[in-house]
Formats: structure tokens, sequence, C-alpha cells
């Protein structure tokens, strides 16, 4: 289809009322408009309850609940210095909740507006704030504030529901995206609806199919999709029809996305920069320097060593368990290949049954994954490695493997011998880092990630490498092993 034809078989379909060829807009859409809102009343009822809190618990005003009050005149510079700090537009931005993103930047705002709300009480008919006070509310205001809004999104998932996207893309790409959104409802969008390759066929897509781009202007028009997402694929859309598509979606307050054809060309990290209005993607070399490496290694220490002082009388527990069970080894060690490709025993709680690596080559034939062994019911898994499995338990003993220096709390997965020798080529440099023992792997999916996006996954995590990043991965292992999401 001719772009003329293509904007006028849709653009004209999706006008809105007061301009049809209006491309900037004078509010967000209605999802974004909503919650933008709704977020500043979290944040609203978060300071004033931060407030009173910590007035309480300082105990410095004879009335907390009405000297908390005191903060409402100051909610318009609240909001103002919230939004500079992009507090409410990270989260119609990103796909991904952004609540350890703005860690950081909440952490700065509360910092500027706690030292504001201290000169604010200095001209107030009420006692100023003192050292405790400040100190309480700063505490107060940072967590309730972070477990507001994640409950806003939360409960706006719950009552509005996923985005309805439109996928424009071959079919084992659709089937991808459609897998991935899937298995993270966390980032509130749903494929309902695709346009594929007109001699594909539609085998195993239970999804309704445009045909062509008309019926791509019906589902805008009536408002069946809240975000269209297009590969810049030639073979199946042009460069001109895919900027049109932008267009159309703007005028409509439909969001619009794009994605390369090859998955490598935009990995984690990449930055976007602008000269004279034209728009480059830029790839900086890796690096991992000496001081960074010093800092990772002092982090895992710092968390691995007290772990292990804490967590040694469960850990005796859970050997007698094992040992009772079939009087054979607690310990389950394997040779991995760690980095630079040197090996490693690597240590866990036995989970199946002694003779478990000699049923590999038979088990294989009715593996999920061709590439590893992958079965929702492994009959070499005993009763009580199931519950270890399934807890993620069977993984503590790797803390001493971390002490050794043989693992990191955060890094790729450290594959058997078999397993990475299927690895070869540029998926090799996964092993310029040091394995861990959760990593991007872990978190977004384990078990329901197939093996060669698992290593596309963890070459993204070494070529982006940041503290920040694994910080934020350690954080969102817990949620992970408690939901026990892609436990195998």
């Amino acid at each position: 289809m001719e772009s003329g034809a293509l904007s006028e078989g849709i653009s004209g379909a999706v006008q809105t009322p007061a301009r049809a060829d209006r491309l900037v807009g004078t509010r967000h859409r209605d999802r974004d408009y909503g919650l933008r809102r709704i977020l500043f009343a979290a944040d609203t009822v978060a300071l004033i309850l931060a407030l009173g809190l910590a007035l309480r618990v300082a105990g410095s005003q004879d009335q907390p609940e009405l000297a908390a009050l005191w903060i409402v005149p100051t909610i318009p510079g609240w909001f103002l210095l919230f939004r500079a700090y992009g507090l409410y537009q990270r989260p119609l931005r990103q796909f991904e909740p952004t609540h350890l993103d703005d860690f950081s930047s909440l952490f700065h705002a509360l910092l500027v507006g706690t030292l504001g709300l201290w000169v604010w009480f200095r001209f107030m008919p009420v006692d100023r704030l003192n050292l405790e006070d400040v100190i309480a509310f700063g505490f107060f205001a940072f967590l309730l504030v972070n477990s507001f809004r994640a409950a806003v999104r939360l409960i706006g998932l719950r009552v509005r529901g996923p985005e309805k996207v439109l996928v424009i893309a071959p079919l084992a790409d659709v089937k991808i995206l459609q897998r991935k959104l899937g298995n993270h409802p966390e980032y509130e969008m749903e494929v309902v609806s695709a346009m594929t390759v007109a001699d594909e066929g539609h085998e195993g897509l239970d999804l309704p199919i445009c045909e062509n781009f008309d019926d791509v202007g019906h589902l805008l028009r009536v408002g069946e999709i809240d975000h269209l997402m297009v590969q810049l694929n030639q073979e199946l859309i042009s460069q001109e029809e895919i900027a049109e598509l932008m267009r159309t979606c703007h005028r409509a307050r439909i969001r619009f996305g794009t994605f390369p054809r090859e998955k490598s060309l935009l990995p984690p990290g990449v930055d976007v920069n602008h000269v004279e209005g034209t728009g480059f993607l830029s790839y900086h070399p890796p690096v991992l320097s000496r001081s960074s490496m010093l800092i990772k290694r002092g982090m895992d220490l710092m968390i691995a060593l007290p772990l292990l002082a804490v967590l040694a009388i469960p850990m005796a527990i859970i050997a007698l368990a094992i040992k009772l069970g079939d009087g054979g080894d607690v310990l389950f060690s394997q040779t991995r290949v760690g980095k630079d490709g040197e090996r490693f025993q690597l240590l866990k709680f036995r989970t199946m049954v002694p003779d478990a690596d000699a049923m590999v080559a038979e088990l294989m034939a009715k593996s999920l994954d061709p590439d590893w062994l992958v079965m929702e019911e492994d009959p070499r898994v005993t009763p009580v490695g199931r519950f270890l499995r399934r807890s993620s338990i069977d993984e503590l003993p790797q803390l001493w493997n971390v002490v050794r220096g043989d693992m990191s709390l955060v890094g790729p997965r450290p594959l058997p011998v078999r397993d990475d020798a299927a690895v070869r080529g540029w998926g090799r440099h996964r092993l310029d880092c040091v394995p861990g023992i959760t990593g991007w792997w872990q978190v977004l999916g384990r078990n329901n990630i197939p093996f060669r996006e698992m290593v596309e996954i963890d070459y993204a995590y070494v070529t982006s490498w940041s503290f920040w990043g694994d910080f934020k991965l350690l954080v969102r292992t817990i949620p992970v092993v408690l939901g026990r999401r892609g436990s195998n």
C-alpha cells in the first residue's frame, strides 16, 4: 500500500475532535492522564502520612496529626519538584515498572523537599522541625511513596487491564513477543492482534489477524488498540509506511513502538543522541574497570558472608532432611564453566537421585527445549528436592562459591560443560564476567526462557554492566523466588 493510501485509509479513520491533523496533543492519552493524577494523589497522601508518623515517632509535637497538615500548602511545590525529577514521566514512557529506577531520583527529590519543608516550618505557627523529625520524615516518605506508587500500578492493572497491543511483524517474532509479554504481566501489555507476512500462515497463533492496513485502520478507529508495535522489516512494511503509521498513532493518542529485525542491534545500555534533529543510536565499548570489579567483589562478600552465618542452622536442618530422605550425599557438586572459560565446582543441595546425570541423554527426547533439559516434571527429582527447587533453597550452598570467588551474587548463568559447548561465536563473551547466583535470566523467567535467548540475555548483561543494575537484580530476585516464577 502506498504511503498516501495508508494515510487516507488510517489517518482519516482516527481523527481527533479538535483538529484532524494535529500531531501534538494538549493532554496525555487517557491511561497516562489518569495514571499521572493517581500517582500525584498517592504521593500527596504518602507525604502527609510520612510527616504525621515522623512527628509521632520523634515526639517533638504535641498534636502530630494536626501539625502534619501544615504540609498541605506545600503540595504544589512537591508536585513541581517530583515533576522536575521525572517521577511523573518515566512511569508513562518505560514498559517496565520504574520503582527501582526511581530510587535515586526520589531520594534526591526528597532530600531537597525535606530541606524546603524544614524552612517552611520556620515560618509556620507550629514548633519547628528538629533533626530527628527531618530524618524520620525522610525515611517514612521514601518508604511510603515507593509503596503507594507500586500499589497504584498494581490496582491500575487490575482495574484497567493491560494495554491492548497490535504487532506488525513476521509470525515467529509475533509469537516471541506474545510469549515475552505473557511472561511479564508487570509490563501491563497483552498482544491482542497481529499483521504478519501474507504467505506465512497463522499456525499456532490464536489471535485475530489483520490481512492489510485497512484492517489495522479499523482496529485503530474503533478504539480496540492501545499500542502499535512494528518490526523494522522491509519485507513487511516500508519506511514510508512506518513513518505514516507513527504519525497516525500520535494523532490518535495511541502508543507507537518499533523494534529491529536483528535483536542484537538494540542491546541494553544503548544511548540515543541527536545532532540537528537527526537521531543516532550510540554503542559504547563495554568496560568493567578494576575499581568496578573491586566494588562488585566487595558487595559479594558483604552480603554472602553474613548470609552464610545467619543461614547456618537452617542449612544444617535442610542437610539433615536430605540425608534422612534417601541416605545419599547432602551436596551436589558439578563442573561448571566460569569467567574466561575456567572450570569450577558449583555446589547445590542435592535435589535428584544419585545417578541423575546418567539419565540426561535418555530424557532429552522429552525436553521442552531442544538445547537443554527442561521438563515440567523431572522424574529424577526427589520429594525433598522438589520443595528445595521450587523455593530455590537448593541454591544456598552457592554462597560458598561466592566467598571463594568462583561466582558472584549477580552475573551470567554458569553452564555445565555440555551446555557451554553449545554456545559459540559472540555468545562466548558471556564468559567475560564472573557467573552469578542470580541474573537477568533468573529474574525474567528462568526455565520459561529458551536456551538461545538466555545466551542473548547474558551477553546483554555483560555488555551493559553497572553496580546499580546488580542492585536492582538482587532486589527483583526476591519476588521472583517467592512467586516461584519459572522454577523447574
